[in-house]
């Protein structure tokens, strides 16, 4: 009995409901009377109170590290863009995917291009990457109409769209 309690002593509680219940085995055990059939019950529930304590704990540590990696970046932008992007849009720019260095903007006579959830950008452009990245919010939007066909893809060369991307795409950027 003392080396469990000199144990429980040494260890200092992490949090304030440990620290609430801290002691309360101790005491719980200190008082226990009856027959020793009802010391041990009472021991038990007590031991059974602190694995549900444990478990609840334990949970509630596996749901934390489940919602940090539900937030974690696979899109390929760099998380201030993403943000940025997300923040003027109001759009969720999780399933976007961008593809470095790819030669299916030249195919296009393109430096980069976005369609759909997806960004290419060719070797060197990811200085593109922020205008778009708004491309893609202007898709969202369903503010895109095709203007033009090269090599059987559809393509929208509206001045006033570009020009938007330009924009916000630097002001996302920026965060």
């Amino acid at each position: 009995m003392f080396e469990s309690t000199q144990r429980k002593r040494d260890k200092q509680p992490q949090t304030k409901s440990e620290a609430d219940n801290y002691w309360l085995p101790v005491q719980q055990q200190q008082n226990i009377s009856g027959t020793p059939m009802q010391r041990q019950a009472a021991l038990h529930y007590d031991v059974d109170a602190m694995l549900d304590t444990v478990s609840s704990e334990q949970d509630t540590a596996v749901q934390r590290q489940s919602n940090e990696q539900a937030n974690e970046n696979h899109t390929g932008m760099p998380d201030r863009l993403k943000s940025g992007l997300e923040q003027l849009s109001g759009f969720d720019l999780s399933n976007v995917r961008v593809h470095r260095n790819s030669a299916k903007p030249a195919q296009l006579n393109a430096l980069a291009y976005a369609q759909g959830q997806t960004i290419h950008l060719g070797p060197g452009q990811e200085k593109q990457l922020p205008h778009e990245g708004w491309h893609i919010v202007q898709q969202m939007q369903g503010r895109v109409r095709p203007t033009m066909q090269a090599h059987g893809v559809d393509i929208n060369d509206d001045v006033a769209l570009e020009r938007e991307a330009d924009r916000m795409g630097t002001e996302a950027a920026r965060g």
